[in-house]
């Protein structure tokens, strides 16, 4: 399917004009209570046309709980009609070089809704982090051939050194030029590798996608790595006080985790195995 993806930059867009099968709207950015006025505009007009629908968040500040909330609230009436988006990029982000931050927001949208996010970012990006990015959500890629006007493309360009721990995208952004019947300026291209029915079941939250790696490591006192610090973030959002999230799994790291897995039915010996690693939400 091909699709564009839109914000204030197509202010004023007649998307009945302009051909798609989906358009991908941004509904927010940050955690202020500001709201894009091109949003209402833009998703009433693909909702009128029947056309398929993602709405997106562009993370900037404020914390990941916050721009969360922000979204969740922006998007509210649309939740299990449209998929739902995290755009991680550079620009505008003070949190860029902590992956967690992504993840804690992706986590905490899916607790709330039982819809798994899709995770926008270049696909540079995906293979730097690749030890720390969770591939349970589904990926929308950005990577272009050139920066040449083009139309859509059966099959856009990517290259062939992986997606980092995803084994393929569901989206892929190939083209900020694009130029299309119905609008004179620039659009964003996008190709979807899934059918209008499973869009809709993304939408609903009916696809629950596993990591691609079955051989997450085995993490216990002494450890000092990314998946540690991923797992420090996620139990200090949860509610099990581990201290600071610095990779190192010390006493308070250890007690927090026995603590996760006595919650949750676990042997409560501190150690993150295939068991405990499988509790995690969205990992069954």
């Amino acid at each position: 399917m091909n699709g564009i993806d839109v914000s204030r930059y197509q202010k004023g867009i007649n998307l009945a004009a302009v051909p798609s099968d989906f358009v991908i709207v941004k509904a927010s950015q940050g955690s202020s209570e500001y709201v894009y006025p091109t949003f209402k505009e833009q998703i009433e007009q693909a909702d009128s046309l029947g056309k398929l629908i993602g709405v997106y968040h562009y993370a900037s500040q404020g914390g990941a709980i916050p721009e969360a909330e922000k979204f969740l609230r922006t998007v509210d009436k649309y939740i299990g009609r449209v998929i739902l988006c995290l755009d991680w990029e550079k620009d505008e982000n003070v949190n860029f070089q902590n992956p967690q931050y992504a993840i804690a927001w992706l986590r905490y949208v899916e607790q709330r809704t039982g819809v798994k996010p899709f995770l926008y970012m270049s696909k540079s990006v995906a293979r730097q982090y690749a030890s720390i990015w969770d591939s349970s959500f589904p990926f929308w890629c950005a990577q272009y051939a050139n920066y040449r006007y083009t139309g859509y493309k059966e099959n856009p360009w990517t290259d062939d050194k992986g997606f980092g721990p995803w084994k393929d995208c569901k989206i892929l952004q190939y083209s900020s030029r694009g130029r299309l019947p119905g609008y004179n300026n620039d659009l964003d291209l996008d190709k979807a590798y899934i059918s209008a029915e499973e869009w809709l079941m993304y939408a609903r939250g009916d696809i629950k996608t596993q990591p691609v790696s079955d051989s997450f490591p085995l993490l216990k006192k002494g450890n000092h790595n990314e998946y540690v610090r991923h797992w420090q973030m996620f139990l200090n959002l949860n509610g099990y006080a581990c201290g600071n999230a610095d990779g190192i799994f010390g006493p308070k790291t250890e007690a927090a985790v026995k603590a996760w897995q006595k919650n949750h039915g676990l042997v409560p010996d501190g150690i993150i195995g295939p068991k405990t690693w499988a509790s995690l939400p969205g990992m069954n």
